[in-house]
């Protein structure tokens, strides 16, 4: 043990007999059960593996990012910030006297995580449920907690702490301060206890991992594949698959939005073991193909690449792990058969029956054997003269146009002149009658053609032009005009003789970092299109940034307004003093998160105040600036 640890728990116990000493004089103690190094190390021992244990409601390992401490040589600010690093391989493998210095430790850790990440951060949230577990287990397994006044607390940071200075020459020195390397290395601390060492093991440590499929059931053999993916390392023992293993929270809308068919590796793995929606694993894999496998499967690196920037973190593991899966899935194929298939069988019958025979029967006499459709006399009727109107070069008229066809022939013109009726003769120019028209419209049997054909033309005809009966003079009418409107806003080039809304916008990190060298830049505005977009890539340590837009001169006569989103969630200006501040600039400060950040500046302006509004909205100017920020992790 450390003299920091050591000097953090003698200060510790002095607190604490200090307090025992003040409250036994005011009221009596209750009496509490003695606690012996056995004792503490089987109860600590059995509240570290509820912990490990513990999962929330995805199915995720809460305690994935508190089993071993962040790498020295990437996480320098870690370990800049925090006086006391904690993990649960450095409790597990530490020798206490009380469950109260156990449980210090433990909160020690929460408090660090807190400390160190975000709220919306999924190692708070993480953080947050250990707190309860452990609270929960101390309860009933601490015996300070029979004293009325005990409160817990976090094992404090030792006051002669200072920030590390890193060098890559020193690296052995500081891991060697803070005994690391040899509670790491040694995998049973000496001593009375037995607690076991840490046990996050490599991917190559890891039981079955990389195996044959020899012997393997089809079921076996896809649980095999998803477990490896899930435990991949990298070179710097760094689990590969974690941005896979759940999906993306909720609160990520744009994510659900972009990608049709989220698919995590824990959501493969449940339809491996036969989960369907909130029923108990079946044992029986949903999956009754290699296709179905590998096609359900793809999706996890596809919608990778959909999304995230090529050559980002996300992508490069995603590749990483495809080539995997591909290699092992090719392995198991070649030993590992599918299950049969159910077939289907068609039983048709061995001939098919005869059409039914149809009679027709006619009234009067008739030879035997004659078949038909049984007819109406009366409809016949009516249709024989319907062929005979038109071989004699006639149209019928329903009944209901009757009267329609009627009032056409006196129906007004445009212009109101009901125009003269002509003799059969003036109309034709010949001795023959002229054939009635329909609705106004002058038909006329084409050369050659049957009369009969032209009657059923004509029939036709009358269901498809309901328009034409109730205006008769359709002819005459125009066209339906048409309208095409353009918008403003449907093209992003900037209009003649409009100047920019934005003179410039600065992008910069945040001056109150300790790093030693601030990232700057300009972006001016574009003279051709109203919308621009550019990418940077930042380091670890500019992870707070501030951004500056300045307004052009013109746009201070008018109104206007700018909207400036981070990753969809939409934030204030910076207020600055009055006396120190430029009018025409705007100061907003945000925190950029590991991975692909999206920001987005767009300025809004009416027209000068005094002139005459449209009210269609085509007056009003829009510019629009976005960054794709990828912060490289640490």
């Amino acid at each position: 043990m450390s003299s920091k640890r050591k000097a953090a728990h003698a200060a510790a116990a002095t607190a604490t007999d200090e307090a025992g000493s003040q409250s036994a004089k005011r009221r009596k103690v209750l009496t509490q059960p003695q606690e012996t190094a056995e004792t503490t190390t089987e109860t600590g021992l059995r509240c570290i593996e509820r912990i490990k244990s513990a999962r929330d409601k995805k199915d995720w390992a809460i305690a994935t990012h508190f089993s071993t401490l962040p790498d020295k040589t990437k996480n320098h600010r870690y370990y800049q910030e925090i006086g006391l690093p904690m993990a649960l391989d450095i409790i597990e493998n530490h020798e206490y006297p009380t469950m109260t210095t156990v449980e210090s430790d433990l909160r020690r850790m929460i408090s660090n995580a807190k400390s160190f990440n975000e709220k919306s951060s999924q190692i708070f949230s993480d953080a947050e449920k250990i707190r309860k577990a452990v609270s929960n287990f101390m309860v009933e397994n601490n015996p300070a907690y029979q004293t009325e006044d005990y409160k817990p607390f976090p094992t404090p940071v030792p006051e002669n702490w200072q920030p590390p200075v890193f060098e890559e020459e020193k690296e052995d020195v500081i891991r060697s301060t803070r005994g690391l390397s040899n509670r790491r290395a040694s995998s049973v601390v000496t001593g009375q206890s037995t607690i076991r060492a840490s046990a996050t093991p490599g991917a190559h440590d890891r039981e079955g991992l990389g195996e044959s499929f020899e012997g393997d059931t089809f079921q076996r053999a896809q649980e095999k594949i998803v477990a490896e993916m899930i435990d991949l390392k990298n070179e710097d023992d760094e689990l590969i698959a974690v941005p896979f293993i759940n999906l993306p929270s909720r609160e990520l809308r744009e994510y659900y939005r972009v990608i049709k068919h989220p698919v995590s590796l824990r959501s493969v793995q449940k339809a491996v073991q036969g989960v369907r929606g909130r029923d108990k694993p079946t044992g029986v894999s949903n999956f009754k193909s290699w296709a179905t496998f590998e096609e359900e499967t793809s999706a996890i690196w596809k919608n990778a690449y959909h999304y995230n920037e090529d050559k980002s973190d996300i992508s490069e593991a995603a590749k990483v792990l495809e080539e995997y899966f591909y290699q092992r899935l090719e392995e198991a194929k070649k030993v590992v058969a599918e299950p049969p298939q159910p077939k289907v069988k068609l039983r048709m019958p061995a001939k098919s029956p005869e059409p039914p025979k149809i009679t027709l029967k006619f009234g009067g006499s008739k030879p035997s054997g004659a078949t038909g459709v049984s007819v109406d006399n009366e409809a016949l009727k009516r249709q024989q003269d319907l062929v005979n109107a038109g071989m004699n070069g006639q149209a019928s008229i329903h009944p209901n146009q009757r009267d329609i066809a009627g009032a056409s022939q006196h129906m007004p013109t445009p212009n109101g002149i009901v125009p003269p009726q002509r003799t059969a003769q003036e109309r034709t120019g010949s001795g023959t009658a002229e054939k009635p028209a329909i609705n106004s419209l002058k038909t006329e049997a084409s050369n050659g053609q049957s009369p009969a054909l032209a009657a059923v033309q004509l029939s036709t005809d009358r269901d498809s032009s309901l328009d034409a009966r109730q205006s008769p003079h359709l002819s005459m009418m125009p066209p339906p005009a048409r309208y095409s409107s353009t918008s403003h806003f449907d093209s992003s080039r900037r209009q003649p003789g409009k100047e920019p809304l934005l003179t410039n916008l600065s992008i910069s990190t945040h001056p109150g970092l300790k790093i030693d060298k601030h990232f700057h830049l300009d972006v001016p505005p574009s003279p051709s299109t109203t919308e621009q977009s550019i990418t940077i890539t930042l380091p670890s340590t500019s992870y707070y940034l501030q951004l500056t837009p300045t307004l052009a001169s013109h746009v201070m006569q008018r109104p206007y307004k700018i909207f400036v989103t981070v990753n969809n969630s939409r934030i204030v200006a910076t207020p600055q003093r009055p006396d120190e501040s430029d009018p025409r600039k705007s100061l907003y400060e945000y925190r950029v998160m590991p991975g692909i950040n999206r920001i987005e500046v767009e300025t809004v302006a009416g027209t000068p105040r005094g002139a005459p509004k449209i009210g269609t909205g085509s007056d009003l100017e829009v510019e629009k600036i976005t960054i794709f920020a990828h912060m490289v992790k640490a």
